[in-house]
Formats: structure tokens, sequence, C-alpha cells
């Protein structure tokens, strides 16, 4: 049971207060909740943080059970439940066995639901050609040009300043 200051607090959330907290009361970490609103996990934990102020600064776990327990009553939607203690067990007496020497790919084990943003702005690539797709060698020459440029544009710098220095004196 909650009291009626934590109450009056849940009620004046602002929305997208009011979204994370739902998420964190499925169950979901800041990077999950971050990832489901598209933000970043910083943000996520400033909405939270917010809340917690609110109330005292009490441990997320409490403001998380608290909000739980006043979304239940007062029959505010939590997005689903997504705690996996609460799914049953699946039947593993249906399930049939592998077959002996077949090996069972994970094909998605590697795969991201969304690319990252450096990942979709790659106009300076050569077309069909993204930074995921360089090998381990490929990021080194990247990073180690990337290097011997700025090097060279501090030179460049350094040089034209030795020259005005010399036509000013």
């Amino acid at each position: 049971m909650i009291d009626a200051a934590t109450a009056s607090v849940f009620e004046t959330l602002t929305a997208k207060q009011r979204q994370a907290m739902a998420l964190a009361a499925d169950g979901l970490t800041s990077k999950e909740i971050a990832r489901e609103l598209d933000i970043s996990p910083h943000s996520v934990d400033k909405r939270i943080d917010a809340v917690r102020g609110r109330l005292d600064a009490r441990p997320r776990s409490q403001i998380v059970r608290d909000y739980r327990a006043w979304s239940d009553r007062t029959g505010e939607p939590i997005t689903g439940d997504r705690s996996p203690l609460t799914h049953p067990a699946p039947d593993t007496a249906s399930l049939e066995p592998q077959p002996e020497g077949e090996t069972l790919p994970f094909d998605d084990a590697l795969i991201f639901e969304r690319s990252s943003e450096w990942d979709r702005q790659t106009g300076w690539l050569h077309r069909g050609v993204k930074p995921s797709d360089l090998g381990v060698g490929g990021r080194l020459l990247f990073v180690v040009a990337g290097a011997f440029l700025v090097a060279a544009a501090f030179v460049l710098v350094a040089a034209s300043g030795n020259v005005l220095i010399d036509l000013l004196s």
C-alpha cells in the first residue's frame, strides 16, 4: 500500500516520466527503456531520477514497486508484463530432440533492431559499404589515416605560422 503523498506525486507525473516509469515497472532496464522510446539511457535515468527527487530520493526499486502498486490501484495502464519471473515455464515434453550431428544456426543472434546513427550517414563511403562492414584491419587503417591527416593539418598550420612571423619581422 502506498501513502497519499506518493500517490499525489505519481498523479502529477509528466507524460514522459509516466512512460519511463511504466516501462521500468515492467522490469526493463534503462538501456531497454531507451531502446523502446528511441532516446538515450541517460535521458531515461534523468526522467526516473526526477521522480526519485520528488519522493525523497528513495531507491529506484522502491519507486518502481510503488508505481506498480499505484497503477494497479488506479487502473493506470502499464505497457505489458515483461518480467521473466511471471511467464510460465515452457512445455519441454512436446519438444523434439535435436538430431545428432546437425547444428542449428542462431541467425538472429547478432542482428540489432536498428542501425546506429553513424551507420546510417555513410554518404562519404563507397556505395554499399558501411563502417560496420569493415574488419578490424580496415577500422585500424581508417583510424591511422585520420591521425595522419590531423598531424599533417597541424604541421601545415605551424608552417604557415612560421612563414607569417618571418614576413612580419
